[in-house]
């Protein structure tokens, strides 16, 4: 597996652009929907990460369990093609276990623009939010991730949709009461289980921001079967669960 995937893995990004939408959009006066992920200095949200892996290769898999920590740092203005956009930057840090030192896993730089938030890190872009929310709203959340990159392209055409607004969450370790969840991707293709003997695919991406706190849940898994080869999956399940926040 590459850096670039296994980085994309557990950070999930969004950049600048345009949008597609399937209807018209437009943002009000004062938006209180974009507190679904408020954009504060030293915000901090903290998950417990568990990753399994899987190597068509080898015929295995292995499971990994480890701790992350999104905290907003700083800003800065990006005055390019004569404008200026206000940024965020988003330090990510990893440990193994609770109680073990906390260390720089990566940098995010978050945009926020007119109609929704841009996220973007190591040259992997995706538009995650659109303002204000609504129930059922969908837009082409990868239209700028790198899709003619083989390691990317299962992320073509994925088609972004809000749903269950306001209502509550629990992660399996807090509980929320106000959030708002993204269905990011739900597709597959045949079951290995049911037939071994046809290729299968699975791709499922889903997040979930809670009110004043931001990103509370991401889940991302993509798995392959090729019948004619090993008869193994390959692949990747990320879950991230908020654990603490401030």
């Amino acid at each position: 597996m590459t850096n670039k995937i296994f980085t994309f893995l557990l950070l999930a990004a969004i950049s600048t652009a345009s949008f597609i939408s399937c209807k018209k959009h437009s943002e009000p006066k004062t938006d209180i929907t974009r507190n679904y992920f408020p954009l504060t200095f030293g915000k901090s949200v903290t998950f417990a990460v568990d990753s399994i892996y899987y190597n068509e290769l080898t015929c295995s898999q292995y499971r990994v369990k480890s701790q992350m920590k999104y905290v907003i740092t700083d800003t800065f203005t990006d005055r390019r093609n004569f404008t200026s956009k206000l940024s965020y930057i988003l330090d990510v840090y990893s440990r193994p276990y609770e109680g073990a030192a906390w260390r720089p896993q990566s940098v995010i730089i978050l945009n926020p623009t007119v109609t929704g938030l841009n996220w973007s890190q190591d040259n992997v872009k995706f538009i995650k939010m659109m303002f204000p929310i609504e129930e059922g709203f969908t837009w082409k959340g990868n239209v700028n991730a790198p899709v003619n990159d083989s390691d990317f392209s299962f992320l073509k055409n994925w088609n972004y949709q809000y749903r269950d607004l306001r209502k509550s969450y629990n992660t399996g370790f807090v509980n929320f009461d106000n959030t708002v969840t993204v269905l990011e991707n739900d597709e597959s293709v045949n079951y290995p289980g049911v037939d071994s003997g046809v290729a299968a695919y699975r791709t499922y991406s889903k997040a979930v921001y809670a009110y004043n706190v931001g990103l509370v849940y991401r889940e991302l898994t993509h798995t392959t079967y090729q019948a004619y080869n090993s008869q193994c999956l390959n692949g990747y399940s990320v879950v991230m669960q908020a654990i603490g926040h401030n």
